[in-house]
């Protein structure tokens, strides 16, 4: 499976967030597994969800697509942003 690049990283208590990007698809990747994935025109607006669960709480984890910049957020915090471009 092609997941594209790596655009984003982000490490949330020892939990490795990823976000990889191509013209033709972006998949959020939570501790090496794909959690959700958009395939089809990227230039379109998108949100990919996913949790991880640990033993004391629950973290949201949303990666919202805009028409060029990436925003991955953490129960509802924004903790990273990127420019994607066209994959």
């Amino acid at each position: 499976m092609d997941l594209g690049k790596l655009k984003i990283q982000y490490t949330e208590n020892e939990n490795i967030i990823q976000i990889f990007n191509s013209p033709n698809v972006c998949s959020l990747v939570i501790n090496g597994k794909v959690v959700d994935q958009y395939s089809g025109l990227i230039a379109t607006r998108f949100c990919l969800k996913g949790e991880i669960n640990t033993s004391d709480k629950k973290i949201i984890v949303e990666a919202k697509m805009g028409f060029f910049n990436m925003r991955l957020f953490c129960n509802g915090c924004l903790v990273a942003k990127k420019f994607m471009g066209l994959g």
